[in-house]
């Protein structure tokens, strides 16, 4: 089902200080390099395939300021999130957005206005871990970038699930198993 789209479109700046705070509370921070091989891989053994390379991820992390988080030590959960342009909200939505290695321009890079959000992956080895991801990633989206629409991709069945709960819809047209929650609130100055 093609999913409509609102006019509550954002376009801010996003407020990196607040961001750590809120997913502090929830036991994540910025994943180390070490912490992010982890996670990485413990994502990829939960989902029975491969994702972003940890040198692509650390490169989406430079570029952004807030993509790679991970909670536990060692490390028990890895909630990616990419910050889009309006040029990388286009290609989720038209397909040639490239997760495990986008494009630059599709990237919002720290200081730039935000359009939309994609969700690379968020997985949790422990039934805590779980928890907080979920926690974290419905929290963040409701009191941070409600004003954005959201993207993510149905990798797993327990994926699909917990998406459908937080609110996602299937979007076809775009990349293979996307989801989309279109934004929910108007944009008001800066964001997050």
């Amino acid at each position: 089902m093609k999913t409509t789209r609102n006019s509550y479109s954002g376009y801010g700046l996003i407020d990196l200080v607040r961001v750590a705070e809120k997913g502090a509370g929830f036991g994540f921070r910025r994943a180390t390099r070490s912490e992010l091989e982890q996670g990485i891989s413990l994502a990829e053994s939960l989902m029975s395939s491969k994702i972003a390379s940890p040198d692509a991820v650390a490169e989406m992390d430079r570029i952004t300021g807030m993509t790679s988080w991970v909670t536990g030590d060692p490390v028990e959960g890895i909630f990616l999130t990419l910050p889009l342009s309006r040029q990388g909200e286009a290609a989720v939505r038209d397909g040639s957005y490239n997760p495990a290695s986008p494009d630059p321009a599709h990237l919002c890079a720290n200081g730039e206005g935000c359009a939309a959000f994609y969700i690379g992956v968020y997985a949790g080895a422990t039934r805590e871990a779980r928890r907080n991801v979920m926690t974290a990633a419905a929290v963040m989206r409701v009191e941070l970038f409600s004003a954005y629409p959201c993207f993510a991709r149905g990798a797993t069945e327990d994926g699909r699930r917990s998406m459908e709960g937080l609110g996602f819809k299937p979007d076809e047209g775009g990349l293979a198993d996307l989801y989309v929650q279109e934004a929910l609130t108007p944009v008001s100055g800066e964001m997050a």
